[in-house]
């Protein structure tokens, strides 16, 4: 996924997040996520290795201390991504702002209704779980 991400608008950005996702290519899909966002992506995406294997599940639990541990869980997950071969079927339903610098796009991943939040960084928008909470 090469290229300039920053002027890429949040709906313009879930097709990307799928495609590098189920590609393997976490390289990208940790360019499209603030850091925080990405860390619980491998998560979530490794439990599944991390019930089969203790190693990983030992590293699993390190990867925000430890750069070693994360680029281990990266290499694996990435693997077993590709392998799952999935290529779903995104449909954009609304985009609504949350002030100036939030973001929620409502899609439907092969048909079941979902959300993504976004947050304006630097670097342009970005996959934030936590801008889906309410600003005081």
């Amino acid at each position: 996924m090469p290229g300039d991400k920053s002027n890429l608008e949040p709906a313009e950005i879930i097709g990307l997040y799928y495609k590098a996702l189920y590609s393997g290519d976490l390289v990208s899909v940790k360019a499209l996520m603030t850091r925080e966002s990405y860390i619980m992506t491998l998560e979530t995406f490794g439990l599944r290795l991390a019930l089969r294997d203790p190693d990983f599940k030992a590293k699993l639990k390190k990867i925000e201390e430890d750069p070693a541990a994360l680029e281990e869980v990266e290499k694996r997950l990435s693997s077993d991504l590709l392998s799952r071969n999935l290529s779903p079927d995104i449909t954009i339903v609304s985009v609504s702002k949350n002030g100036d610098t939030r973001e929620t796009v409502e899609y439907t991943e092969d048909g079941k209704s979902k959300k993504l939040y976004f947050s304006k960084e630097e670097e342009g928008w970005k996959i934030n779980y936590y801008a889906g909470r309410k600003i005081d």
